[in-house]
């Protein structure tokens, strides 16, 4: 379980002065299914003395040249709050079959956004969860005990996902879900997994034009629903978004649309939310309704801003 492998984590941290000494956690884990409790220490697992804390840089220096091949997510953003000059290397364990490492950024108020590769649950009853996507793979922000009542309540957020066999997260207790989904949107995506449906765009640009408005690429969008020409419509969407769900050409075979209607825009983990509304010229049935609204969660792909997300509903805030 996920609170026993971090108190275990917790418990082989020896005070500030002292080098760490990681220990290696046996697991049935990795799995894109469900996770399963963490098992007896391996008695051949690798354990190897860390110092507590290192510049960003050497962390991850350290946990590439110590595991060559597995995912690396660096983060490119980060709570302003946390020193990046002082981050502590919690785990690195080096068994071939079951590679682990986290690395710790630390808030002078105490505040923690730990990046890690290993096992740890999916979403379980009694948590809350959001879907989406993180480097090309289908992804949770997982609330570990339900909804917190305030942003500043202490609340284990996760986001987690599945990189082939891999299990990554990002975690923390008292930053944000919408701090941690800024974080998961903006990792290096260097050895991110290809898209599982790949796309290569034919009129790029057409929809989201380069130093464009994230609005101006709904009202493209909007405009191009009904036209026939799908790859207009998929110049809107990210390739991210159509590498998971290539379907949304098929909006440029609805009806034709008229009386489009964007609602002020805001920022959700460093992206833009924008609600839009319609009207179709017949009601085109199956999920649609002829007076229709989605939001769009946009985000910068190749400097242009592209839609990664769809909904029929958003979050006011995500805690």
């Amino acid at each position: 379980m996920l609170l026993t492998s971090l108190a275990l984590v917790v418990a082989c941290t020896p005070a500030a002065d002292t080098p760490t000494q990681t220990a290696s956690v046996r697991t049935t884990e990795p799995s894109a299914n469900a996770a399963t409790a963490s098992q007896l220490a391996s008695p051949t697992a690798t354990a190897t003395p860390r110092p507590p804390v290192m510049t960003e840089a050497q962390a991850w220096s350290e946990v590439r040249s110590s595991l060559p091949g597995v995912p690396i997510i660096m983060p490119s953003w980060l709570p302003p709050s946390v020193d990046r000059s002082r981050v502590q290397l919690r785990e690195l364990v080096l068994t071939p079959a079951d590679p682990r490492y986290a690395i710790a950024y630390v808030a002078p108020d105490g505040a923690e956004v730990n990046l890690a590769l290993g096992p740890t649950p999916d979403w379980r009853p009694g948590d809350s969860a959001i879907g989406t996507r993180v480097r090309n793979s289908s992804a949770a922000l997982i609330y570990v005990g339900g909804w917190p009542v305030t942003p500043a309540a202490q609340v284990l957020r996760k986001a987690r996902w599945v990189e082939g066999a891999y299990v990554l997260r990002i975690e923390s207790e008292r930053f944000t879900g919408e701090d941690l989904l800024h974080v998961a949107w903006s990792l290096d995506r260097a050895g991110a997994p290809a898209p599982k449906n790949p796309y290569v765009r034919v009129k790029p640009g057409v929809c989201a034009a380069r130093d464009a408005a994230p609005e101006e690429t709904i009202r493209r969008l909007i405009g191009f629903i009904g036209s026939g020409d799908r790859d207009a419509v998929l110049d809107c969407f990210s390739l991210e978004l159509l590498g998971d769900d290539p379907g949304y050409y098929g909006w440029a075979d609805l009806p034709r649309t008229s009386d489009p209607k964007l609602e002020p825009s805001r920022e959700t983990g460093g992206r833009v939310v924008i609600g839009a509304g319609w009207l179709f010229a017949s009601n085109p049935g199956v999920a649609w309704t002829q007076q229709a609204h989605q939001f769009f969660v946009l985000g910068l792909e190749d400097g242009s801003w592209r839609v990664y997300e769809t909904a029929t509903a958003w979050y006011s805030s995500l805690p």
